[in-house]
């Protein structure tokens, strides 16, 4: 397990920006070790869904249509670089929108089971997972992933997960 920086890159929703992205990184000689992409469209119906099952939606539908119609424009992309110095200097001199935080980079044997004892580990030190990315190609020996929690529990779980 490594804290690492992340990146995240705010991208116009059209076709060709995210190879434009890629340009940009590439000029600098920055290599994407690990990617996310999520549609802010899509995270908004999922969450307007979400609260209507469980009876908790307290907004106006209204509104949900407001902020789905502002979303529709923009992706959110996470990345997790091996420069992250270099690719946010790259990125913010492209005009690019971006925000960087720290996350914990775990690379893990790749076989069935192994995640899922990282998070209940992380679980029963009752720290709570924000959002977790990762892959490996099928016949690999490790994985990668990628995983936000609060930084101030980052202490706390690097015991809990040494012997991974």
């Amino acid at each position: 397990m490594e804290k690492r920086a992340q990146l995240s890159v705010i991208l116009t929703n059209t076709p060709g920006e995210l190879s434009k992205l890629c340009d940009v990184l590439k000029a600098s000689n920055v290599n994407i070790l690990a990617m996310s992409i999520q549609n802010a469209k899509d995270s908004v119906k999922e969450l307007y869904n979400m609260r209507e099952k469980t009876g908790r939606r307290i907004a106006l539908a209204e509104s949900y249509r407001g902020i789905l119609k502002d979303s529709s424009d923009y992706s959110l992309i996470r990345l997790l670089v091996d420069k992250p110095a270099e690719a946010e200097k790259a990125l913010v001199k492209a005009n690019h929108l971006l925000d960087k935080d720290h996350i914990l980079v775990f690379k893990l044997a790749n076989q069935p089971g192994i995640l899922g004892k990282v998070a209940k580990r992380i679980g029963e030190a009752n720290v709570n997972i924000d959002y977790i990315y990762g892959s490996a190609m099928e016949d690999a020996k490790e994985s990668i992933f990628v995983v936000h929690i609060a930084e101030s529990d980052f202490d706390r779980i690097k015991d809990i997960l040494k012997d991974l």
